[in-house]
């Protein structure tokens, strides 16, 4: 073997004899003093709110229709034919007011011509027949209402039969004046459901001194099923429920995450009355709360509930 073959072959042995005791002497040291391996926290961002205290109301939404208190169709008494029409559409008639005059139109008769009074005092809401047309009593000749009071008239479907109750109150809204409400009570519901639609008649007594509300509009209604005042509030994100349908929510202390079983009271569309678990002041997670276990450590971001 020439020299220089020779010193590259020891130079090498001396290599890795050097790694291999360095590696040695690293394992030895970790044996006795090994390092610890420190996992850091995970921090999940949230959003939170503050549970506060405010008066709150439950109510049905539902759509309907304006009608006059009272609702009759004027008729003739005798067959024959229209001879004057006294009143227009919209005119004020009173009780025994004559608003017809019928020809009895008899061949080889002679008779005065018939009158037709209106049978209550209120407005004339349609005239169903023109002059000269042939009448019969079974005709109807006009529509007499009632508006000094009216009724909203909506359907319930089942499940709402047993949230409405007699003399609960109502507001109601109609598109001629959309930024007034007009209150009434619940004073009728029909004993049975339609047959067809499977719902119940829900009858709403409104005062209508005005006369702004008319026979015919059509309603938005609002019945008020319930009520609570000074009731502890959150927000609707924040409630979580489990497969056996317990309520919860994760209640936020010193920027930690803890799960509290709380239990619901009415809801509206923007939050919810909690009767136990969650005391007025204290912070729960509204958003990020599917990501988040008990004990987690948070990165939180208040948020306020709007009143």
């Amino acid at each position: 073997m020439k020299r220089g073959t020779k010193t590259i072959v020891v130079a090498i042995v001396v290599a890795i004899a050097i790694i291999a005791t360095y590696r040695l002497v690293v394992f030895i040291g970790n044996k006795i003093n090994p390092k610890k391996v420190v996992e850091e926290e995970r921090v999940i961002p949230v959003k939170v709110s503050r549970a506060i205290r405010m008066n709150i109301t439950k109510t049905l939404n539902l759509s309907g229709d304006i009608l006059g208190k009272e609702v009759v169709h004027v008729f003739s008494q005798v067959p024959g034919k229209v001879m004057e029409i006294l009143v227009k559409e919209g005119q004020f008639v009173k009780k025994g007011q004559v608003i017809f005059r019928v020809d009895r139109d008899i061949v080889g008769m002679e008779y005065m011509p018939a009158v037709v009074e209106s049978p209550l005092s209120g407005y004339v809401g349609t005239v169903m027949v023109d002059r000269g047309m042939s009448i019969s009593p079974q005709t109807p000749l006009a529509q007499v209402v009632t508006m000094n009071q009216v009724e909203a008239v909506a359907q319930l479907i089942e499940e709402q039969i047993n949230m409405v109750q007699i003399g609960m109150k109502a507001k109601v809204r109609v598109d001629a004046f959309p930024n007034t409400y007009f209150y009434g009570t619940v004073y009728r519901k029909n004993a049975v459901l339609d047959a067809a639609s499977r719902t119940q008649e829900v009858r709403i007594l409104i005062d209508n001194p005005q006369l702004k509300l008319r026979h015919g509009m059509f309603a938005d209604i609002q019945i008020q099923i319930g009520a609570a005042n000074n009731a502890v509030v959150i927000p609707v994100d924040s409630m979580l429920s489990d497969s056996s349908g317990n309520f919860y929510v994760y209640k936020v202390i010193d920027n930690r995450a803890f799960k509290q079983s709380v239990k619901p009271g009415f809801s509206l569309k923007n939050v919810i009355e909690v009767l136990s678990g969650i005391s007025e002041g204290d912070v729960v997670v509204t958003l990020g709360k599917e990501n988040v276990g008990h004990g987690d450590k948070l990165l939180v971001y208040m948020e306020e509930i709007a009143q």
